[in-house]
């Protein structure tokens, strides 16, 4: 039975929903503490690291192939289940929606998926809403998920809910129903974002009013004698043995007494290329990426690289695809005759086998030659000889080990 067939089920009077849903009327919109539409128009458009690592989980996730299997588990390359998947409506390629269904995900922790029916359950289109505006419409206790509607302006245009695959993150609010809309990480990240987003704009603000840092003045008795021309000297005396590339690490030679006054303080005293930094790993945390992928000043080796790329997708791609795959397939129940989605990472080179500590260890191990194939991958071998266990000239059993000049019980 799929989601569908749940709802046309009827609803019954659920007494932990008495509790959580008592006091939200039939009809009435279900309100969320968190402001999703800030999450998208202020956090994810305008603060680069953000958008960069959850871009980035994004890229992983559309590198993984999803495939159409029947229910005998083949992989099937026709039919309507295979269609949707590979155009999901007539704008978007399967990257495309991808992109929309993971990024609504990642930053407001909803994403809600319109699946229009055409005939039956079978639908052949599906749009990702944007979940900054869509709400969710109670139907009371006993049906807490009545439909949704997008409400954006005077716009309002409703859902039922059999139309709507609703994926969300987890959340441990239950005040007024909160807990039936997904929680954004952003809600427990927003420190380390706001900072992140207050070093850039620090950073920028002093690049875009960078002038001079420095006072030169002069110095005891010249600074009462020196003239507006001996000072226009010196400024372009200065200006032509200190600016541009060419005279970096370079020397000013003058006949005054000079003294010079710093102005500010710079970026770097301030902390503001740390603090940029360190957040930044803090939003990589939020994200289950290794900060090593997303920050060049780390130190990395390759080995570094190549495990931090492992982690990454078994510990932010995978996840995501297991949960997309999951609901999915939960919600269309036997729609497509048995036919479902399934994921292949046999393209992710960083997900591979290590076939060359593969073939090192399988060298000497206890195993027949048609066992080593098959944990290789490879069609097993029908000979007799290859169904045995080999081992090297140079070694025998322990047992063996005795010496013909010495009693067995002396050694």
């Amino acid at each position: 039975m799929g989601i569908l067939d749940r709802f046309r089920a009827g609803a019954k009077d659920n007494l932990l929903f008495r509790v959580l849903f008592d006091r939200i009327g039939s009809g009435q919109i279900v309100w969320t503490g968190e402001d999703k539409e800030k999450f998208v128009s202020e956090l994810h458009d305008k603060n680069a690291d953000l958008f960069s690592v959850i871009d980035y989980v994004v890229n992983g996730f559309n590198k993984v192939d999803l495939v159409v299997k029947n229910k005998a588990g083949d992989v099937v390359e026709t039919g309507d289940l295979y269609n949707l998947i590979k155009e999901p409506n007539p704008s978007m390629s399967t990257d495309e929606f991808m992109s929309f269904y993971l990024k609504y995900k990642l930053v407001t922790g909803d994403s809600f998926i319109y699946t229009p029916k055409l005939t039956g359950d079978r639908f052949i289109e599906m749009w990702v809403l944007p979940a900054q505006y869509t709400k969710i419409v109670s139907g009371g206790y006993l049906m807490p998920v009545a439909g949704y509607t997008i409400e954006n302006g005077t716009m309002k245009k409703p859902f039922t809910p059999e139309d709507v695959l609703h994926i969300k993150e987890t959340n441990l609010e239950t005040e007024n129903g909160e807990q039936l809309y997904g929680m954004s990480r952003l809600t427990p990240g927003k420190y380390p974002v706001d900072i992140n987003q207050s070093a850039q704009e620090a950073s920028a603000h002093r690049f875009q009013n960078r002038g001079a840092d420095s006072i030169i003045t002069a110095k005891g008795r010249d600074n009462a004698r020196i003239s507006k021309q001996n000072l226009s000297d010196f400024k372009r005396q200065v200006r032509n043995q200190m600016s541009g590339t060419k005279n970096e690490g370079g020397l000013v030679a003058t006949m005054m007494d000079i003294e010079l006054h710093k102005l500010g303080v710079s970026a770097v005293d301030l902390g503001i290329f740390e603090g940029q930094r360190m957040t930044l790993h803090q939003i990589c945390n939020l994200y289950h990426v290794p900060p090593i992928l997303m920050d060049p000043t780390t130190g990395n080796t390759y080995n570094n690289i190549r495990e931090a790329h492992k982690a990454y997708y078994k510990d932010a791609v995978l996840p995501e695809i297991q949960i997309f795959v999951t609901a999915f397939n939960r919600f269309i129940g036997d729609a497509f005759k048995g036919e479902y989605i399934d994921f292949d990472t046999s393209g992710i080179e960083a997900l591979q086998t290590d076939y060359e500590s593969m073939m090192k260890w399988l060298k000497d191990a206890p195993l027949t030659e048609n066992e080593k194939r098959e944990m290789l991958g490879r069609e097993p071998i029908v000979d007799p000889e290859m169904d045995k266990v080999w081992i090297a000239v140079n070694k025998i059993p322990i047992d063996e080990l005795t010496n013909p000049g010495v009693p067995e019980d002396k050694l």
